[in-house]
């Protein structure tokens, strides 16, 4: 219940990803995603107008802490935004093809609301509905 209210006041382009609640620390901690790349001064400004909203105190009483941060880059890939942040970064992906799920290493070269168009090594490029991605990541290379 929280989380579609927390959902139903953040600005437009920012995204709730999770939402947690530890009544043992007395924390809500809530990680957040934007078309953009999101610093910390978005994250103060949602955490403001979390604050500021009430929906705190009317869920918590008796009062909770509220952490706000960024998803970090060990978040799975699931909505088109997120692909389109990475256009031409390589991802790990497993993908259900022909009703069997496989895994491969491909570069992000395009992507629509439903589709991401993915170049893997030696194969033709390729659009995977973004229904089919099972699980994507992208891969660091240091």
């Amino acid at each position: 219940m929280i989380q579609e209210d927390i959902k139903a006041i953040l600005p437009q382009g920012v995204f709730l990803l999770d939402v947690k609640e530890d009544f043992h620390q007395g924390v809500v901690k809530c990680v957040i995603d934007a078309e953009k790349p999101v610093d910390l001064n978005l994250t103060t400004t949602v955490s403001r107008t979390i604050n500021d909203s009430g929906i705190l105190e009317e869920q918590y009483p008796e009062g909770m802490a509220l952490h706000v941060s960024s998803a970090g880059v060990d978040t799975p890939l699931k909505y088109d935004y997120q692909y389109r942040k990475n256009i031409d970064r390589v991802i790990s992906i497993t993908v259900v093809k022909d009703g069997k799920p496989y895994s491969t290493e491909a570069q992000i070269l395009a992507v629509t609301d439903d589709s991401v168009q993915i170049q893997r090594s030696g194969v033709a490029e390729e659009w995977i509905p973004i229904a089919d991605i099972i699980h994507a990541k992208v891969l660091i290379k240091f």
